[in-house]
């Protein structure tokens, strides 16, 4: 299970209740981007793809919502040390290490709460 705090600007992943890894995130940056709130669950990965919206590339990439536009991906290098603030159009964006861990981690179906 993961869970994110957009008002702190983590996520918190669990395993059986305790605490298994912490990290800064970066949800959506605005009204117009806010990241939604709520119970979601892996619905499914991909290694590599690129965001058919805005062509960027989203390594590490795990899908929570059914129309495919929200999920947790890595960020990229050029913003990885503003994670902590809301910067995405959305999505909940990960450091590279944070990112690659959470997607071996992580297995489909899993719980990912935003709050």
């Amino acid at each position: 299970m993961a869970l994110v705090s957009k008002e702190q600007q983590i996520i918190v992943f669990l395993d059986n209740g305790q605490e298994a890894n912490l990290a800064l995130v970066s949800t959506g940056r605005s009204t117009r981007y806010s990241t939604p709130s709520g119970d979601f669950e892996v619905l499914y990965k991909r290694w590599s793809p690129v965001s058919s919206i805005y062509r960027v590339h989203m390594p590490y990439w795990q899908c929570i919502v059914d129309s495919g536009a929200i999920g947790l991906h890595q960020a990229s290098r050029s913003v990885e040390h503003r994670l902590g603030e809301p910067l995405s159009h959305g999505c909940i964006r990960l450091g590279f290490y944070t990112a690659r861990w959470a997607y071996f981690w992580l297995p489909v179906g899993a719980q990912v709460i935003i709050r």
